[in-house]
């Protein structure tokens, strides 16, 4: 046997078995909880310069985030009603939208990484190569150009069915970010990682950490809680 269809013969039942998984779908389902508790921590050369403290709610792809500390953050709300990004400012009473691609409250998170979790809708899958026993990469592109990154890099531990490392790039091609997901915990009998670490790859100096606790994948909150007219209660 010639060593081109021979490495292709050794190579196919991972190919078939990429084809027969949705990898999209599983890292949907792998990340997606519709109520937890946030403390985001923002750092600067290792020093915390600020945090947060939010309650998470999300409804398929509508979601919407409530910001409990510090004080002077307090009853500031977010929400993506599955068209627009809006904001409440308590201290004005007024409602602002926002784009996707700025910082969340200048973090190194984008308001899509907290407010846009949505791999499907977003990307397709353009690679994925076997990295070990449990790993592969899987390689994304976006699918236009509203989303914040037109190349995604993900490793995924397809034992526990969790992303371990997403690496996100520009459209000429330069990593601008590297998340890692870390402290996996059983929420409902499925794996889900409590512990996301941004690093601003254009900032050496730079990163922001999310821990989620009480994490719940069903929630209890109604359709009308994530529309604009209910952001001001």
């Amino acid at each position: 046997m010639k060593p081109i269809v021979l490495f292709l013969f050794m190579l196919s039942p991972f190919l078939n078995h990429y084809k027969e998984v949705d990898y999209l779908e599983l890292l949907d389902k792998s990340i997606y909880c519709e109520q937890a508790n946030i403390r985001m921590e923002v750092y600067k050369d290792n020093k915390e310069m600020k945090f947060y403290e939010m309650e998470f709610y999300r409804l398929n792809e509508k979601m919407r985030m409530e910001f409990t500390a510090p004080a002077t953050e307090k009853g500031r709300r977010m929400l993506n009603d599955h068209s627009s990004l809006w904001m409440y400012l308590p201290r004005t009473s007024k409602v602002m939208k926002l784009p996707f691609k700025q910082s969340f409250m200048g973090s190194d998170a984008s308001n899509s990484d907290l407010m846009r979790m949505t791999f499907k809708k977003d990307y397709e899958i353009t690679n994925a190569s076997k990295k070990e026993s449990n790993r592969i990469e899987l390689e994304l592109k976006a699918k236009d150009r509203e989303v914040s990154y037109n190349k995604v890099l993900i490793t995924f531990d397809t034992e526990k069915k969790v992303p371990v490392k997403q690496e996100m790039y520009s459209l000429s091609n330069k990593l601008i970010k590297t998340l890692l997901y870390d402290k996996v915990v059983s929420v409902d009998g499925e794996y889900i990682p409590s512990e996301l670490t941004i690093h601003d790859e254009l900032q050496s100096n730079s990163s922001t950490k999310l821990s989620y606790t009480n994490i719940k994948k069903k929630g209890n909150k109604p359709t009308e809680f994530f529309t604009l007219g209910s952001l001001k209660k």
